[in-house]
């Protein structure tokens, strides 16, 4: 201690001052300029705003689509906007609001949008949107899905379990989003197992003959009503046990 009563030991010894290096985490566009915030706002949607509990605005709005926290993003600008959306209510703003700004808008939940999601690539927006401004639309991607598999029309809307004439419609934004999602299942799935077989196209996987069908191919099997083993006819694998489940889950579109 000195005469006024403070130590004379020098404060932090022995603590040293790291430096980081290297380029900083992905920034969520919530915490970014809000260049589209005005927008949104003068139609009616304010930036993060919220309705509340979850089940409180679920049970009093019963015809509610509520997507909490949801995520808005456009191809040209990535993110854009964040906040409680209702579907229901909201399209019509929303349409509004991409007739503004000149571009297509997408829905994310809120998994698929904060923080390292916030800077996807366009294709991965795509790929986890639950809806889309513009109205009736064709699905994503169809034509690059039938060049790369080599399947026919009737035989994707076969697979994809589609009514017939599903790829030269225009569709609901919803259902174009979920057979797009279906194509990128498929084709993360059997582009890989095909290339290992030796297939040029991924679908030839599926149209032509197996030996371990007795000659027949898997397309066909299924088409007798008879349900397929993939893991007899693939490597068994934990994407393949996955997506033979959700196949068995997949309802008709």
């Amino acid at each position: 201690m000195n005469k006024d009563g403070n130590s004379n030991k020098e404060p932090f010894q022995g603590i040293e001052t790291l430096i980081l290096t290297g380029p900083p985490p992905p920034l969520d566009a919530e915490f970014k300029r809000k260049d589209f915030a005005p927008v949104f706002a003068r139609n009616g949607l304010g930036l993060g705003r919220c309705f509340g509990g979850k089940s409180g605005y679920r049970s009093s709005h019963p015809r509610s689509i509520f997507i909490p926290n949801a995520n808005v993003f456009s191809r040209k600008h990535g993110k854009i906007w964040w906040g409680d959306l209702d579907l229901h209510n909201d399209k019509a703003a929303l349409e509004k609001i991409a007739q503004q700004l000149r571009t297509r808008l997408f829905v994310l939940c809120e998994s698929d949008g904060r923080f390292e999601q916030a800077e996807k690539p366009h294709a991965e927006v795509i790929k986890t949107a639950l809806w889309n401004t513009g109205g009736r639309a064709h699905v994503p991607g169809r034509r690059g899905f039938l060049k790369r598999s080599g399947l026919s029309p009737t035989e994707a809307a076969f697979l994809l379990r589609l009514s017939p004439g599903r790829f030269d419609r225009r569709l609901e934004p919803q259902v174009a989003l979920e057979i797009a999602r279906r194509m990128i299942r498929f084709e993360e799935i059997f582009a890989h197992i095909a290339a290992k077989e030796g297939y040029t196209k991924w679908g030839l996987w599926w149209t032509q003959p197996n030996a371990k069908l007795t000659g027949r191919s898997p397309i066909q099997v299924l088409r007798s009503g008879e349900a397929l083993d993939f893991s007899v006819l693939t490597e068994p694998t934990v994407g393949i046990f996955f997506f033979a489940m959700r196949y068995s889950l997949m309802t008709r579109l």
